[in-house]
């Protein structure tokens, strides 16, 4: 049974909450406030100063500057989340899955790398800024216990060979089209009736990002996707990796642009684009070399007999160096300054004569004399590194994993939302 909003209770919200934001600025305790339950789950009650805390945790987690209409605004979404972490939490205890206090320990220090801050600063980030100890916890325990459910039925989800042979074979046709880095929030739509409202949320979710809002501290905060603790951060993908419509979003953005709401079965998605890679239809494999260039200037006015000597030097040294280091001796030999070794680089990163002299040797191999601006340079490949661009069967079959386990997760949801009494007060 779930009780539904009232409107005209709903409008006092906007008084309450800016009462209690201006308690709680004084330094009032959560424990000392005699503000009420805003709903109860199944007998246990999520108070209003329990809303009131996470909508600040929210704001000082997004860069959000809120304004007493602002928490009004956002208040709904966020109790319905408080409503779904107290069915998570209840449902984990009645399967005897416990968070440890090492659990908690861990959630905060990646909360903490994320956020670019010293060890066990949170805290005392967090009470700086007013937001009640404890705040954090309380969010994080939900989430690990749902996570550690979610990993009791792994073992109810198959990925066939099949399956994972299509994908690789989508991604590898779709290798000459660009790459793309994203970030996801996303809103789930449990029930059409709702629909309207979850995109009115999606909406407040575009006007804060707007107003500067971070979109990392947002995800991790409001979005209901596995990506949600790495900030929406989904990597780097391929075309074919996503739903066709977050594809098509995707597509028609530009680096640092934020899409409008998607929608999709599933709910509504807001997609950043981060940065977008360029793809080559013949890169099926990324190589990267080490390289030992033996340079020799060469003045433009060099007398015909002088470049004939050094030229000579070079193809001397081409014919016996037979490695880097004896390259590297012929340098000290001619006190070649500009001479020196290149770690780790692209064929793609090199000038054009360079890159078309090594980019059909192997390791060990010399080039024949580059003329280039100021002198001439021999490059042998010191090493030769080739490893597929594409990803590998196993992170193919996890992210295939992750897909269903979210699928159960928001099914699971529902059903102890149907099954819940659920009364909501305000």
């Amino acid at each position: 049974m779930i009780s539904k909003f009232s409107t005209v209770a709903f409008k006092n919200v906007l008084f309450i909450l800016s009462t209690v934001i201006l308690v709680s600025a004084g330094g009032i305790a959560r424990a000392q406030s005699p503000v009420g339950v805003a709903a109860v789950v199944n007998d246990e009650p999520i108070s209003i100063i329990d809303l009131v805390e996470r909508i600040k945790l929210i704001a000082v987690s997004s860069n959000i500057e809120m304004t007493p209409q602002k928490s009004n605004e956002m208040a709904p979404q966020i109790l319905q989340q408080l409503i779904n972490e107290k069915l998570q939490m209840q449902e984990a205890e009645r399967r005897g899955i416990e968070v440890t206090q090492s659990d908690i320990d861990l959630a905060k220090s990646t909360i903490e790398q994320n956020a670019g801050l010293a060890s066990g600063m949170l805290d005392k980030f967090l009470e700086q800024r007013r937001v009640a100890a404890g705040t954090i916890e309380d969010q994080i325990k939900p989430q690990v216990a749902w996570q550690k459910l979610l990993g009791t039925m792994r073992r109810d989800v198959q990925i066939s060979d099949a399956e994972i042979d299509e994908n690789l074979a989508r991604i590898e046709s779709n290798q000459g089209k660009p790459r793309n880095r994203v970030q996801e929030i996303f809103l789930p739509v449990d029930n059409q009736q709702d629909s309207s409202k979850v995109y009115q949320t999606a909406q407040e979710v575009l006007k804060a990002l707007d107003q500067g809002a971070d979109f990392g501290g947002l995800a991790r905060q409001i979005s209901a996707s596995t990506s949600a603790p790495a900030g929406g951060d989904l990597g780097w993908l391929y075309a074919g990796e996503v739903a066709s419509e977050l594809q098509q979003a995707i597509n028609q953005l530009e680096p640092g642009d934020v899409s409008a709401p998607i929608q999709t079965i599933r709910g509504y998605y807001i997609i950043k684009l981060l940065d977008r890679r360029r793809g080559d239809a013949a890169a099926i494999t990324d190589t990267r070399l080490d390289l030992y260039q033996l340079f020799v200037p060469v003045a433009d006015d060099t007398p015909q007999d002088q470049l004939n000597a050094k030229l000579a030097v070079m193809d001397n040294a081409k014919k016996t160096a037979d490695s880097c280091q004896a390259l590297a001796n012929v340098a000290v030999d001619l006190g070649s300054d500009l001479s020196g070794e290149m770690k780790g680089i692209s064929p793609n990163d090199l000038s054009g004569p360079v890159s078309r002299a090594v980019g059909g040797l192997d390791k060990g191999q010399i080039s024949d004399v580059i003329r280039v601006d100021g002198g001439a340079l021999l490059v042998m490949v010191c090493d030769k590194i080739e490893k597929s661009n594409l990803p590998d069967r196993k992170s193919v079959e996890n992210r295939l994993l992750m897909e269903r386990l979210d699928i159960l997760a928001r099914r699971k949801l529902r059903e102890l939302r149907r099954e819940a009494f659920i009364d909501i007060r305000i």
